[in-house]
């Protein structure tokens, strides 16, 4: 992957994450907190470790350290999530505007295993995706429609109000 298209990406996980945080703003507190025996219990497990995977890796990639575990109750609302997430998302912008191909090609040890940074973040942004999908399923299980995250969508939208993804 090339500098400009992790960038675009990262665009559109910013994207597709706000559309599901707004979707999950219209959630009664019990329906957001509801266990719907997910992987991550509710739409708030789901949605706070698909953040919380994007905070972890990116605090890897800048310092080689590894962020704590969230508390059971941090994040009881939509608004703290939101809030924490947007944190990240300026983090994110910081690093990905501070990319080369250099710094892409450069190879990361995670575990007992060897990667290229690029290769980590398609992976982050891959498991961004897969629950994404996991949160329109659990807004669907309680009777709400979840938004399209549609890649081609993004595209549309961005390029209709004059962005140059």
């Amino acid at each position: 992957m090339t500098v400009p298209e992790i960038r675009r990406l990262f665009a559109y996980n910013r994207w597709a994450n706000r559309r599901l945080l707004v979707a999950a703003s219209l959630l009664s507190r019990d329906d957001f907190s509801r266990d719907l025996h997910a992987s991550f219990g509710s739409v708030r497990g789901t949605l706070i470790h698909l953040m919380w995977g994007e905070g972890r890796w990116l605090q890897f990639w800048m310092d080689g350290s590894r962020a704590p575990d969230p508390g059971p109750d941090e994040f009881a609302t939509g608004a703290e999530l939101e809030a924490a997430w947007e944190l990240i998302e300026q983090q994110e912008q910081v690093f990905a505007d501070s990319l080369t191909e250099e710094r892409l090609a450069r190879r990361m040890k995670v575990q007992e295993h060897e990667y290229t940074l690029a290769e980590l973040v398609h992976h982050l942004l891959n498991h961004s995706t897969y629950h994404r999908g996991q949160v329109a399923v659990l807004l669907r299980q309680i009777g709400h429609r979840p938004p399209s995250t549609d890649f081609r969508l993004f595209l549309t939208e961005a390029r209709d109000i004059g962005l140059e993804v």
